[in-house]
């Protein structure tokens, strides 16, 4: 965000806040579109028109200064505040002129969105992950046993702090409330956070948290005899169900049984850390690149390993398999190569994985015929993708993921547009 971008934002800012109609008609207003308040500035209402271009106003600064630094949440607050103090409908600042009170206002508002990030640590619980090995870092992401000494250090950290007697009776409150809270001896993840406000930092750091499991979880299927994998609070959870099933005719007959759903045991990440050295997987390289900046050809990868990874644990095959073929066209095909998918896709996976011209002809024919599936969903919603089907588009996937991620001459390419001539050289001889 630059001075000049912010500028023009704060202009708009200023315009509807001196569009808005006198104090007097907007705080009797009965009538109202939309309204916000807040407890020392009171209340707003907006007709339908104001709050129009409140929202508009709003989207242009929100694009202007939303970097993931501050959530929109916060920048929202901001912006409210700035409107009820310009406005002074509770005339706390009735002894200053409008003119005075919009520049005070703006120029809290521009301070407020400049500030300088503060660290955050933010804990985030993962289900289904196993302690051996932890604590073990993945690419941004520390995977760790929440225990007592991390207790220690949030009260230590507290102690050292001074404030107010309530604000030490809140920091009590929270070292109480971890103490019974569930994460005391469970894995979590630990990510550090540049942030302007707490929800920035939650939402960043559950982003790339959300990132690094689905590449953890591409991994998982490749590891002998592991069934596990790691998810989200609310995702994929195992859980025991029971099933009951009747037919009906002359002599009824009933099954009620039990039925697990879900990953069966933990996820080890030091089983995958032993895997991939035995194996070369390639799994240190990526997450190598989660912690720094990307190229074009790189940023595929990433992108490609995370829809793969969706896809390996999700449970209903159809879905699976669009997000296996999402995987495969965001890794190989341009954005306006789309009109010509599934010709290209076949082609440079056939490229990719066969060995011989034989070979090509035979995965070529056979992407054609699972595309002809994937169109089936998307335009019909035909539900029919068999085991078969699941296995092989999951087959070429990660196939082609692991073969550009390890292989040469893909492993040294920086570009997207050399493996497009690459796909081009082998076409066109």
């Amino acid at each position: 965000m630059t001075k000049y971008k912010l500028d023009i934002a704060l202009n708009k800012v200023s315009e509807f806040i001196k569009s808005l109609g006198s104090v007097e008609e907007i705080s009797r207003r009965k009538e109202y579109d939309l309204f916000f308040s807040l407890s020392d500035e009171g209340t707003l209402f907006l007709s339908g028109d104001e709050s129009a271009r409140y929202r508009e106003s709003l989207k242009f600064l929100l694009d202007t200064v939303g970097d993931g630094i501050i959530s929109q949440k916060a920048i929202e607050n901001l912006y409210q505040r700035a409107i009820l103090t310009a406005l002074d409908i509770q005339e706390r600042r009735k002894y200053k002129p409008f003119a005075h009170r919009l520049e005070a206002a703006l120029e809290e508002l521009r301070k407020s969105l400049t500030v300088s990030p503060a660290s955050f640590n933010v804990y985030y619980p993962v289900y289904g992950l196993a302690s051996d090995g932890l604590p073990i870092k993945v690419g941004n992401v520390m995977f760790c046993t929440f225990d007592d000494k991390h207790l220690e250090q949030f009260v230590k950290l507290l102690s050292e702090y001074e404030g107010t007697e309530d604000e030490k009776s809140k920091r009590i409150d929270f070292i109480d409330i971890i103490k019974q809270s569930e994460i005391i001896g469970k894995p979590v993840s630990l990510i550090e956070m540049k942030a302007i406000d707490v929800e920035a930092a939650k939402i960043s750091a559950l982003k790339e948290l959300a990132l690094t499991l689905d590449i953890i979880n591409f991994f998982s299927d490749l590891i002998p005899y592991q069934k596990g994998h790691i998810f989200l609070p609310g995702d994929n959870e195992r859980l025991k169900i029971n099933v009951p099933v009747i037919s009906q005719g002359p002599k009824p007959n009933f099954i009620f049984g039990w039925e697990i759903v879900g990953p069966l045991m933990p996820f080890s990440l030091q089983q995958l850390l032993d895997t991939n050295k035995k194996r070369n997987l390639g799994f240190s390289k990526i997450t190598d690149l989660l912690t720094k900046k990307r190229n074009g050809l790189e940023d595929r990868l990433v992108s490609a390993i995370q829809w793969a990874g969706k896809a390996t644990v999700e449970g209903k095959k159809e879905e699976a398999f669009l997000l296996y073929a999402i995987s495969l066209e965001s890794l190989v095909l341009l954005d306006n190569e789309k009109e010509e998918l599934t010709y290209r896709l076949r082609t440079r996976v056939a490229h990719l994985l066969g060995k011989d011209l034989e070979n090509r002809k035979k995965i070529s024919a056979k992407v054609r015929d699972l595309y002809e599936i994937r169109s089936k969903i998307v335009h019909s919603g035909w539900f029919q993708v068999t085991d078969a089907d699941l296995s092989l588009m999951r087959l070429y996937s990660k196939g082609c993921i692991l073969h550009i991620l390890n292989d040469e001459p893909f492993s040294s390419m920086n570009s997207i547009n050399s493996l497009v001539e690459w796909f081009n050289e082998r076409i066109l001889s």
